[in-house]
C-alpha cells in the first residue's frame, strides 16, 4: 500500500511505526532527564516512574536495560553532558521503545542569573486527569501552554486547575518561600510528582525550612519573598516575574541560589 507523507507517496511498510497505537493516539509515556559528565543522576527513579506510568496506561513494561542503552548512546555520540529522553509506547503487539540523546545546551549560567518570567496559561488543568500522574505522550495542553508563553517572549506558563489554584508550570513544579517556610502545590491540586521536586523538598528540610504542600493562588506568588521552578532539565530556576509583574525584587533570591547550589552538588558526581 502507498501512503502520502510530507509531499511524497511512500510504501506503508517504510512508515509502519507511525501506524502503531502509541503514535496514532499518543498512547505512551516518556521521561526527560540529564547526564552530567556521563553521570546520570536519579536514573533509577526515572525508570521506576516510567514503569509505573506504563502500568497506569495498561502497557507492558519493556524488558531492557535503559542504563546500558543510554551509556552506549552517550559513547556513540561522544557526549558527556546531554539531554536524554526515554519513550515507551503502545504497539499492537507489546511495547515500543525509543531512547535518544543530544547535547544539552538549554540553560546557560546567564539564564539562572536573570531568572524566568512567566504567564498564566489560558488552558486549565483537570486535577483528576491521568495526565497529572503520567508524563503522557498526549502532552498537548502542556506544549500549548508553553507556546503561549513563547508567543509573549516569556520563559514558562503557570497552569491553573479548574478551581483556579496553581497546579504548576507547563513543564515544571513551583515553589515559593515566605517567612521562613516553603510552599508548593499539592498533588491533589494537579501538581506533578516530580523527581526534582522531591529532591528539592529534601534540600529544603536540610536547610531547616518547613515544606508545606498548600493550595496556592497567583496572589501567593506575588506576596512571596522568593519563587522558583523545578524540573530535571531546569534544575532550580528562579521565577522573577509573572504576567508582567515583579515577584519580590525581580531578581533571583539568596535562598533560591543556595538550593540550586545544593542540587548541583547532588548531580555533579564524578
Amino acid at each position: 500500500m502507498k501512503v502520502y507523507c510530507n509531499g511524497q507517496l511512500q510504501n506503508e511498510q517504510s512508515l509502519e511505526e507511525i501506524f502503531e497505537p502509541g503514535f496514532l493516539f499518543g498512547w505512551g509515556a516518556f521521561e526527560a532527564l540529564r547526564a552530567y559528565n556521563k553521570n546520570i543522576p536519579f536514573l533509577d527513579l526515572h525508570i521506576e516512574r516510567l514503569n509505573n506510568s506504563l502500568g497506569l496506561l495498561g502497557l507492558e513494561k519493556p524488558n531492557l536495560n535503559w542504563q546500558d542503552i543510554i551509556k552506549e548512546l552517550l559513547a556513540e555520540n561522544k557526549l558527556d553532558d546531554a539531554y536524554i529522553r526515554l519513550t515507551a509506547y503502545k504497539k499492537r503487539k507489546g511495547t515500543g521503545t525509543i531512547c535518544y540523546v543530544s547535547k544539552f545546551e538549554y540553560y546557560t549560567p546567564e539564564v539562572y542569573t536573570k531568572g524566568f518570567s512567566a504567564i498564566i496559561s489560558p488552558y486549565k488543568r483537570d486535577r483528576n486527569s491521568l495526565n497529572c500522574k503520567v508524563k503522557s505522550l498526549s502532552y498537548l495542553e502542556n506544549r500549548l501552554s508553553w507556546l503561549e508563553a513563547q508567543k509573549k517572549k516569556k520563559s514558562e506558563a503557570l497552569v491553573l486547575n479548574k478551581e483556579g489554584e496553581i497546579a504548576g508550570g507547563s513543564r515544571s513544579n513551583l515553589f515559593i518561600l515566605r517567612e521562613g517556610d516553603a510552599f508548593t502545590p499539592p498533588l491533589e491540586a494537579g501538581a506533578f510528582d516530580g523527581i526534582t521536586r522531591n529532591e528539592v523538598m529534601a534540600i529544603l528540610n536540610d536547610l531547616d525550612l518547613e515544606v508545606k504542600e498548600k493550595k496556592l493562588t497567583t496572589d501567593d506568588v506575588f506576596n512571596c519573598q522568593e519563587a522558583f521552578l523545578t524540573s530535571s532539565l531546569l534544575e532550580v530556576m528562579p521565577l522573577v516575574e509573572l504576567e508582567g509583574k515583579s515577584i519580590a525584587k525581580a531578581i533571583p533570591g539568596k535562598l533560591t541560589k543556595e538550593i540550586h547550589s545544593r542540587y548541583k552538588e547532588l548531580t555533579r558526581i564524578s
